[in-house]
């Protein structure tokens, strides 16, 4: 996945940037074997003709992709542990197919973690930075707000899993480091303004205020209703950026 930046690279779109981040995730929900020249890597079991191999590859494709399907719709319920049985009765399959595609529980967490965070990556688009200021914090929020609204507890999974998790770890330091640049590209006019040290502060800032953790603050610990869960943390980037 490549070295995470310390530093914002002013000048960068933020869309390449996620592009590049969504591409790297989507490995993670698609399996390993490449085809090429239109048949399947590697010797077809038992002698086994083209067009049945090719089913055989297609059904296990849909079963890997039920099952991811089926845990990232459980972590939107909120259970963040389910057990195979349940996992396996959502998607359709047997347990036993679960563990055919997944070695352990851990594993498929993951994968679907990173399926998830891929999937709602869209959510995340350039702001025009010719906006008045208020009009692109306004859009900066209410991005901000259909991603985690929508990959709140996928993205919660995600956290709890990280620590444990190097890919996860590397996923996660991606997504942040996107929305740094988002953040640094938005507000460019405002923070154009600043030396290079209060800039990087400032991004670190206003990166805290619009972040996962503030908005699960908000809207989870406190119970704040999204309209006003917005309107708060619109208020904390009007502060903190300069005129």
């Amino acid at each position: 996945m490549g070295v995470v930046k310390s530093a914002l690279p002013w000048g960068e779109d933020v869309n390449a940037v996620w592009k590049g981040v969504a591409e790297a995730e989507t490995r993670g929900g698609k399996p390993k074997g490449k085809v090429q020249g239109g048949k399947p890597k590697g010797k077809p079991d038992g002698g086994a003709l083209p067009g049945k191999v090719d089913g055989r590859v297609a059904r296990s494709q849909r079963t890997r992709a039920a099952v991811l399907d089926a845990l990232i719709a459980l972590l939107d319920e909120g259970q963040f542990k389910p057990p195979a049985k349940v996992i396996a009765e959502r998607s359709g399959v047997s347990t036993r197919s679960v563990f055919q595609h997944f070695p352990d529980l851990e594993t498929l967490l993951i994968a679907a973690v990173e399926l998830g965070v891929n999937r709602f990556a869209p959510s995340v688009q350039p702001i025009p930075t010719d906006l008045p200021r208020k009009a692109r914090i306004d859009a900066l929020v209410e991005q901000r707000f259909a991603l985690f609204e929508r990959a709140g507890n996928v993205y919660w999974a995600g956290q709890i899993a990280a620590p444990i998790s190097a890919t996860l770890k590397a996923t996660f330091a991606h997504v942040e480091y996107a929305l740094r640049v988002q953040i640094g590209v938005t507000f460019k006019p405002e923070l154009a303004t600043l030396r290079k040290p209060k800039r990087l502060a400032l991004i670190a800032r206003i990166a805290a205020a619009t972040g996962f953790h503030h908005w699960y603050a908000l809207r989870r610990v406190e119970g704040v209703d999204p309209a006003a869960a917005r309107a708060a943390m619109a208020e904390m980037l009007a502060v903190l950026l300069p005129e």
